[in-house]
């Protein structure tokens, strides 16, 4: 029987605290014929029938008028004796007398089975009876000369965790350990040990199934991360030297029944100097603090005095000091420069180290680079997130001329209604429900989408911005260019967007730097497409979208 169809059974069931002693004697009124049980469970429980295994239900029978009753167990699952309290060894009250069923009004149950289990009530009354539960009324049959309702509860049992697991390095399998296999510490010195060098990795597999575990914890000694809760974790390994693998710990929370269970990963890992250059690891970055820093292939050993190994080169500016030099004190595998001047993220930067006496931490010296571009830091876009830039708003006839908050867009001729000019699209997207979707048949006429965000939703304040638009051209597309055209705002009239040596069916940004003056009354800002920029569109289907229409702050040298 599904446990589904049981729930209903139920509903009207009293909660009760899950201990024998609760239950008072009780004698049923011979003259009625009713029938109604209590059940004990968790009143507080995601699902009170979801239950952890060694657990016990306790039932009373409070049917009146009837004839017989008899509560059946499954195989595996027993009856417990009265008098045993909270905290006491269940097992020490096992009715071993009882076997697998018993006649007595009262029935304490200790669940082993993991799995589905079934607890029969079965009562036999000279009268036809049903209970009248919230949701269904089950009613008893007759056999022979008695009425019979057999009632089913089904208790879905979650057994213990038993963590299992694998180690690889690379394609090569170091151990497997199964539910089975029980690890001590005291064994340790018969585990096997692992090389790796520093840099390297290993990565851990979960293959926990029993029973029915929901997350996990990798706790990895001298690991980078040092913790995980992935299925499968790729840790790497940088502090010289031998340590013990770690622990898995398999978890079960959320709506089941909560439990936890570690298991040692019974290996040692040996950390031996890389055989690998200690290199720059991709590109430099400034952060929101003016701080320039980067990755190298290793962690570094701290270190002092090194400013002088670093040439800071400023376009039209000229070389400006490194005040301070460290290792990060959140990521040992980065290095922070800290300037002796201000920086402006319209900076074109580039960095070159020559050499001195930073080391990673197994003692390797790090490689010399030479002008290195700094990816500088720019503010969020300051235009209303999922607003008329971002084309998230559906409003009025938007299949075909999309109208955004406040009337926000308008197309005025629009091809027709299977076939718009212009439309808010929801099957191509860079970010959140939808984009814009420009497509026609040829560009044989001029085509605008007006925008009136500027001044109204958004105000802008006076400045430089990189004006940005994530666009994707569908292939076949031939268009050359689109125009933005600055309508009231007039700085924005010169911007042409080249689609000629843009990737096609990906979304790709292309941005322009314009100075604007304050815009704090409603503006125009159109898109344009023109024959005249686009000869070789006149015939044939055109078709892109865009979205995320984005104004950043630009910081102008003084």
């Amino acid at each position: 029987m599904k446990k589904l169809g049981i729930l209903s059974y139920v509903f009207s069931l009293l909660f009760l605290v899950s201990c024998a002693e609760e239950y008072a004697d009780y004698t049923p009124v011979d003259e009625l014929t009713d029938v109604s049980w209590y059940i004990s469970y968790d009143p507080y429980s995601q699902n009170p029938f979801d239950v952890a295994t060694e657990s016990f239900m306790s039932f009373m029978d409070l049917s009146q008028g009837a004839v017989s009753h008899e509560w059946i167990i499954e195989e595996g699952n027993h009856f417990l004796k009265e008098g045993y309290k909270r905290n006491d060894s269940l097992a020490l009250f096992i009715d071993a007398e009882a076997g697998l069923s018993t006649n007595k009004a009262k029935a304490h149950v200790l669940l082993r089975n993991n799995g589905l289990n079934s607890i029969r009530l079965i009562n036999k009354f000279k009268e036809p009876v049903a209970y009248n539960g919230k949701e269904s009324q089950p009613k008893a049959k007759k056999v022979g000369d008695l009425w019979v309702l057999d009632t089913t509860f089904v208790f879905d049992v979650y057994g213990k965790l038993l963590p299992a697991f694998k180690v690889m390095q690379g394609d090569t399998e170091l151990i497997n350990i199964t539910k089975e296999d029980l690890i001590s510490a005291a064994d340790s010195n018969t585990w096997p040990t692992v090389k790796v060098e520093a840099g390297a990795s290993l990565t851990f597999i979960d293959l926990t199934t029993e029973d029915r575990p929901n997350s996990r914890s990798w706790s990895i000694n001298n690991g980078a991360p040092a913790n995980s809760n992935l299925e499968s974790a790729t840790i790497k390994f940088f502090q010289l030297g031998t340590n013990p693998a770690g622990t898995l710990k398999s978890i079960r929370s959320g709506e089941l029944p909560a439990a936890n269970a570690s298991k040692l990963i019974p290996l040692h890992v040996e950390v031996v100097p890389s055989s690998q250059p200690f290199v720059l690891n991709g590109n430099l970055k400034e952060d929101e603090n003016e701080v320039i820093s980067f990755q190298v292939t290793g962690e570094v050993a701290p270190f002092s005095g090194e400013e002088g190994s670093f040439t800071v080169d400023v376009k039209d500016v000229g070389t400006i000091a490194v005040k301070n030099a460290k290792v990060s004190a959140e990521n040992a595998t980065r290095i922070e420069l800290t300037l002796a001047q201000p920086i402006y993220n319209s900076d074109e930067i580039k960095v070159s180290y020559q050499g001195g006496n930073i080391k990673s931490s197994d003692t390797r010296d790090l490689a010399e680079f030479t002008d290195k571009l700094v990816s500088m830091h720019y503010e969020n876009n300051i235009l209303t997130s999922n607003s008329w830039s971002g084309y998230e708003t559906a409003h009025g006839a938007a299949n075909r001329g999309y109208l955004g908050p406040d009337g926000a867009f308008w197309v005025g001729a629009n091809g027709t209604e299977a076939d718009p000019n212009w439309s808010r699209a929801l099957d191509k997207k860079f970010e959140g429900d939808a984009s814009a979707k420009f497509s026609v048949d040829g560009v044989s006429k001029a085509f605008q989408l007006h925008h009136y965000g500027l001044g109204t939703i958004d105000l802008i304040p006076a400045g430089t911005y990189k004006v940005s638009i994530m666009v994707n051209v569908a292939t076949g597309t031939t268009l050359d260019r689109f125009r933005l055209w600055g309508g009231e705002v007039t700085e924005l009239g010169p911007l042409s967007w080249d689609l000629t040596d843009v990737a096609r069916d990906e979304w790709v940004k292309i941005e322009h730097t314009v100075t604007l003056a304050a815009i704090d009354s409603k503006k125009k800002v159109s898109f344009n497409v023109n024959p005249g920029d686009n000869p070789n569109a006149i015939t044939g289907r055109q078709t892109f979208y865009f979205d995320n229409f984005s104004l950043i702050p630009v910081e102008v040298r003084p």
